[in-house]
């Protein structure tokens, strides 16, 4: 379940340890979950971005303004940091691949080669599965431990920034590096947050049974807290240095089980399309932008970033998509958001207060 607190079981382990942390990418999604949980744990936070201060960052925490890509000014970030959360980053969402190995690629060299020397204790780098890519057939469940085949553009800079980080790491700075799946929960943009939005604008528009593709598609996801917590756990576990932690919920749902949960949640019946009727299930780009207009004009904020393909989340087939967590579980860390079903519904409940969705 989302609650006020987040991550209370990593969190009270961290308290007694707190230190002082840079975060990047801090008007980021996970930023904004991750820097009120280590305010919460009695950390002292610093954060940085490109972007103005986020309104998600506690008052106690310092922002400023940052382009690691630059490299410009960076050293005075390090100044009494004990622990780096290095967030930050450019997907293929919004970005060109220029742009996402400039800021995924270049950033990170930028940012290490600046705080190499300022005596941290811990860097944690924030990668992505997709450096295992689509395409090649790795050994199922993945390990951290293959060798990656990044298919897109976004995956390729991510795994290029990784090599990055191992390189420092071998110089002696203490580097741990996450590879997340699919991300959810309150303040998500993109992804599942762009799969609701899709249900709440059919909705809107009336429409009582939600049309899903017929191919049922297995998803990866992990809420998150959840996220949240294994990276503070791993700042401060002793046998992370050096290591690549996967990190998912360790469930995979199909497309038609999440098509089901959203639908519920937006008072709907959940159908499926003719199996040659796929390309054409439910409204075009056209309509839906129609009726989001009309939703903005309502009230509706303009948060959730809104896909030209309808439910592109959920149509993306991956052979490598079942991944081992044993390297993460081995360090005693414990999942908490694993009712999938609530935890999506406590996420549109969300949506519903910030009128991210009506």
């Amino acid at each position: 379940m989302v609650t006020g607190t987040i991550g209370v079981q990593s969190v009270q382990r961290g308290a007694a340890v707190a230190g002082s942390a840079l975060i990047t990418g801090g008007s980021g999604f996970i930023a904004a979950r991750l820097a009120p949980a280590l305010v919460e744990a009695g950390w002292k936070v610093l954060a940085c971005g490109r972007s103005p201060r986020p309104d998600s960052l506690p008052e106690e925490a310092d922002y400023r303004n940052a382009d690691l890509a630059s490299g410009e000014g960076l050293d005075e970030l390090f100044e009494g940091i004990t622990h780096v959360f290095h967030l930050a980053g450019a997907s293929s969402s919004n970005s060109t691949d220029e742009e996402m190995h400039r800021s995924n690629v270049v950033g990170t060299e930028n940012l290490l080669s600046a705080g190499a020397d300022a005596g941290f204790e811990r860097f944690l780098y924030m990668s992505t599965t997709a450096i295992y890519g689509e395409e090649a057939q790795l050994p199922v469940p993945v390990l951290e431990s293959v060798a990656p085949h990044p298919s897109r553009g976004y995956g390729k800079t991510k795994w290029e920034a990784e090599q990055v980080v191992s390189r420092f790491g071998e110089k002696g700075v203490p580097v741990v590096t996450l590879r997340p799946v699919s991300t959810y929960g309150p303040t998500n943009v993109k992804l599942l947050g762009s799969a609701a939005l899709d249900v709440a604008i059919e909705r809107y528009d009336g429409r009582e049974t939600l049309m899903v593709p017929n191919a049922p598609v297995e998803q990866r996801l992990v809420h998150v807290d959840d996220l949240v917590a294994a990276t503070i756990h791993l700042m401060k576990h002793e046998d992370a240095v050096g290591r690549v932690f996967n990190v998912t919920s360790g469930q995979y749902p199909t497309s038609h089980e999440i098509g089901r949960i959203l639908a519920g949640e937006f008072g709907m019946e959940m159908e499926l399309c003719d199996e040659d009727a796929d390309d054409e299930c439910g409204p075009s780009y056209e309509e839906r932008g129609k009726i989001r207009d009309r939703m903005l004009a309502d009230g509706m904020k303009d948060a959730i970033f809104f896909t030209e393909e309808r439910f592109r989340f959920m149509r993306k087939q991956n052979r490598n998509n079942r991944l081992s967590i044993d390297a993460l579980l081995g360090t005693g860390f414990e999942l908490q958001e694993t009712d999938l079903e609530a935890s999506i519904a406590d996420t549109i409940a969300w949506y519903r207060r910030e009128r991210w969705v009506l």
